[in-house]
């Protein structure tokens, strides 16, 4: 009878086990796999700033691609995004497979909008 309750406990322990690491295992080890995934298997997404909001503890991004609308969560380093980005802005993002909602993506390339100024020259800042 011990037998069995442990094979059981067994399998109940290595289950709830499995579940918790699905769940919380991905966000922790990220950095640290990203490495070991092939870059095959990740792709680059660009799309255009259509809006952008900022709460006390996150960056909010609607962003407009080829592949449809994507909305992306930041919650580290937000106050550099956040002066780094700007609506109207194209950026490229990775992902490991298109969703319309992200956390955390990492961001490969910021564009500046040059729309608006006339020419296909960044604005100039004046002080």
């Amino acid at each position: 009878m011990k037998t069995w309750a442990g094979l059981l406990g067994g399998f109940i322990l290595g289950f709830l086990s499995a579940v918790i690491i699905d769940l919380v295992a991905p966000e922790l080890l990220d950095p640290y796999t990203r490495q070991f995934i092939p870059s095959d298997q990740i792709e680059s997404v660009r799309g255009t700033v259509v809006k952008k909001q900022r709460d006390s503890a996150r960056l909010l991004l609607t962003l407009s691609t080829s592949k449809g609308v994507l909305l992306a969560t930041f919650t580290q380093k937000l106050e550099e995004l956040d002066l780094l980005i700007a609506e109207g802005y194209t950026i490229t993002i990775r992902l490991r497979t298109y969703s319309p909602f992200v956390a955390n993506p990492v961001i490969e390339r910021v564009e500046a909008s040059t729309t608006g100024h006339g020419s296909d020259s960044p604005p100039t800042i004046t002080q």
